[in-house]
């Protein structure tokens, strides 16, 4: 990340910037009345429920209820975080992104290595074309089936043999040597000698989500070994969080019903060759959680492949405690189990497309696979073996996080053990570490939400405010009118919403501050400004509720409303008053309050 982004810039972005135009670079839309949609590109569906609002600068999807505006797109289609996002919606703009002062650092410390890498990978490209010594690397992969187009779209190349090929290239850069280094392109030894990591090696570029090389995997030719040599952990390349062929697969802009998990890049830049272009593979590590979360960004359906082995199985159950936590909703992670001696780019080349694709439509689902594995583990038949099963089991009904398929995985596992879900439920809560107390946690800013832009968190949350959540606060009719329609802020002095120790309004009140501030408003731009607060949820309820209204109607409601709330604040506080005054003196002072709201609530009628 480049550092801290002021949310004013990040408004005034949301302000020039066309939703339409951002979505459109990456989904075709349709116009629909004064709306544009599409099949949404989150969730598999085959009537159009993703609808973009030009007016609003909102995404809204009826089927899913994913939403959110042009940075929130951007992150969920392209699988950025919040900063790059930013960035690639200004760099789409032409806009020069502005950070916070002291807060971004002077110089990137790693933004000067990724045009090193480019320029490493273009030689290797060039070296696969020209050099005589690649003619046996290009014969491999005519052999492995490769097209030149496939070998383009993915960047391979070739590494020469010899120790001192990188250094002598003419790049741009104040310490090369240094830079290769740090890169991981080059080894320093012992004794201080420098020479290249890669040589005689078919190479893979490894590009992160933005397209920028950040690493590389070799593969030998002839014998010898390793036959795969990854680039080592680097400020830019981190392998338990990157996965090969995801831009790639990012850049074909289809729809994305499922990916595919595979083990190697043959594997992946084989399929593409025949037509499957929705997988990704894993860096020499097992599937981690934080790869899951970065491929649900994209689709709720991830399958993961592995050899039918004894060590496929072993991954495969590494993969699934890594994932129970995260599913939840819509997410579902399958397992597709090749025949021994098999993998992904020699079963494609035997059975061909369909059948490997109707492979991976038949994939087994996590928990059916987890089951079967827990059931193989214990003879059922014996006396003990039930309880076994409720012993191996616990450890993954503990992970699982979503209620409904815990009570499904715990409903199943009473069938097979034939002990009661009650007494399964008492053996988990027993054999639960003792909890500390709960400790009352503020919202912690973000790096894009500095603290002084942080609203009060007394928000419309379920356990901060019940009444709201179930759509009874005062304020949520308000809120709703001036989220849909931010011209709709009456001229009124509204400094008395201010006064108030209420959630609701101290969200109006901070609304209408935003719509002061900024002349262009939108829906998308001021619920921006709650990103990552207990409000956001709510919120984009609220922007998305049909009000039945139109503009007009909305214009002329909120006044009369605002003034409504007003009046039952001054009976409310005069209330309040006369209960006082009979069990106790009145103060001057507020003897003198309760003539101020006599006088005002006479004045409202």
């Amino acid at each position: 990340m480049s550092g801290f982004i002021p949310r004013t810039f990040v408004n005034e972005l949301l302000a020039r910037v066309d939703i339409v135009d951002v979505i459109e670079r990456r989904l075709a839309l349709k116009k629909t009345g004064k709306n544009y949609s599409a099949c949404c590109p989150f969730h598999n569906e085959k009537t159009p429920s993703f609808s973009v609002s030009p007016d609003k600068q909102f995404f809204h999807c009826f089927g899913c209820g994913i939403s959110g505006n042009a940075v929130g797109f951007i992150m969920e289609y392209d699988g950025q975080g919040f900063v790059e996002s930013v960035e690639t919606l200004a760099q789409d703009m032409g806009i020069e992104v502005v950070y916070e002062e002291n807060q971004a650092p002077k110089q990137d410390p790693i933004k000067h290595l990724f045009p090193v890498m480019q320029q490493v990978s273009n030689y290797y490209q060039q070296q696969l074309k020209s050099n005589p010594q690649a003619k046996i690397a290009v014969e491999y992969l005519k052999k492995r089936g490769l097209s030149g187009q496939i070998a383009k779209q993915y960047g391979i190349g070739y590494a020469p043999d010899g120790w001192q090929n990188l250094i002598q290239l003419s790049i741009p850069s104040e310490d090369l040597e240094k830079d290769l280094i740090d890169s991981g392109m080059l080894i320093k030894n012992d004794k201080g000698r420098v020479y290249d990591r890669f040589r005689d090696r078919i190479m893979f570029p490894i590009r992160n989500r933005r397209g920028q090389t950040i690493g590389f995997g070799g593969r030998i030719i002839d014998q010898g070994e390793p036959k795969y040599l990854n680039s080592p952990e680097t400020r830019l390349f981190h392998k338990g969080s990157e996965l090969y062929g995801l831009y790639e697969m990012r850049q074909q802009r289809q729809k994305i019903e499922k990916i595919l998990v595979v083990e190697g890049y043959m594997d992946v830049v084989a399929l593409a060759q025949f037509g499957i272009q929705n997988a990704a593979a894993t860096l020499g590590t097992a599937t981690s959680s934080e790869h899951l979360n970065s491929l649900f960004r994209i689709c709720p359906t991830i399958v993961l492949c592995f050899d039918g082995d004894k060590a496929g199985k072993k991954a495969a159950i590494r993969a699934i405690e890594n994932a129970l936590s995260l599913l939840k909703d819509t997410r579902e992670i399958r397992i597709m189990f090749l025949p021994d001696g098999e993998d992904p780019d020699s079963m494609v080349r035997k059975i061909g497309t369909d059948a490997f694709n109707q492979g991976v439509n038949e994939a087994i689902t996590l928990f059916d696979f987890l089951i079967q594995h827990l059931t193989s583990q214990v003879d059922m038949n014996t006396f003990e073996g039930p309880a076994k099963l409720v012993h191996l089991a616990l450890p993954f009904s503990r992970a699982i996080v979503d209620p409904i398929l815990k009570t499904r995985f715990d409903h199943q596992l009473s069938l097979l053990s034939g002990v009661s879900e009650q007494q399964i439920q008492s053996i988990l809560q027993k054999d639960q570490p003792a909890q500390q107390p709960a400790i009352s946690k503020a919202p912690v800013p973000t790096r894009h939400s500095p603290q002084s832009n942080n609203v009060a968190h007394k928000s419309i949350s379920p356990d901060r405010n019940k009444e709201t959540t179930k759509q009874k606060g005062p304020f949520r009719r308000a809120i709703c009118l001036l989220l849909q329609n931010p011209e709709a802020l009456p001229a009124a002095n509204l400094d008395w919403v201010k006064s108030l120790d209420d959630p609701g309004a101290k969200i109006f009140s901070k609304l209408c501050q935003l719509i002061l501030q900024n002349e262009a408003v939108t829906t998308g731009m001021l619920i921006e400004n709650w990103r990552d607060q207990p409000e956001e949820t709510a919120l984009k309820r609220l922007a998305n509720q049909d009000l039945l209204l139109n503009d007009e109607q909305i214009a002329a409601e909120l006044p009369d409303l605002l003034a409504q709330l007003e009046k039952s604040l001054l009976l409310e506080q005069w209330d309040n008053l006369i209960a006082k005054s009979k069990l106790q003196p009145l103060s001057a002072q507020e003897k003198q309050q309760l003539k101020s709201l006599q006088s005002q609530i006479a004045t409202r009628g």
